[in-house]
């Protein structure tokens, strides 16, 4: 595997300079109908996957400082029980309605970075959201998501090393 960039710094300013390439990437993708939205998933799993398991997520947490966290009604409820408070509690003082309703969610973090981010860990690991678990998420719906993925290549090693990677091959999918 060629060397994967992980330098934040790097990473952001590399990611302004490829978001051109990027959105024509997508559109691209976006356009080759005799490509199912399955084939491309796997042809993006079998790239994402070797710089998924290369980068040290603990090593940067940039999403934990720069993103917002959507929460469902199950996300609360598992994060109040797993650090055994009320969950009337977490939802006044760590979740706002409003401005997540507005996004058509339930609720997310008030706090960013996030409240329960300690150095480069979650201190709530094992009760952290569903959008915590899954991030970065490029399948299913690779093709129709990618707008979003590209919105985070400035912000995620892995993000960007996959698009990085995918630029370099896509036209022979």
């Amino acid at each position: 595997m060629p060397h994967l960039i992980t330098d934040l710094e790097a990473i952001h300013r590399l990611a302004a300079q490829h978001r051109e390439a990027f959105e024509i990437m997508r559109y691209y993708l976006e356009y080759r109908d005799d490509l199912s939205d399955e084939y491309i998933d796997a042809e993006v799993e079998k790239i994402a996957a070797p710089i998924v398991n290369a980068i040290d997520c603990t090593a940067c947490a940039n999403c934990c400082r720069s993103l917002d966290v959507y929460l469902t009604p199950t996300d609360a409820q598992r994060l109040a029980s797993g650090i055994d408070v009320p969950l009337h509690t977490i939802e006044t003082q760590h979740i706002e309605h409003q401005q997540a309703r507005q996004q058509g969610e339930w609720g997310k973090f008030r706090a960013s970075p996030c409240t329960f981010l300690r150095g480069n860990l979650c201190s709530v690991y094992t009760h952290r959201p569903q959008t915590c678990r899954t991030y970065p998420a490029f399948t299913p719906d690779f093709r129709w998501t990618l707008a979003d993925t590209i919105q985070g290549a400035s912000l995620c090693p892995i993000i960007y090393n996959v698009l990085a990677r995918l630029l370099e091959c896509y036209e022979d999918l």
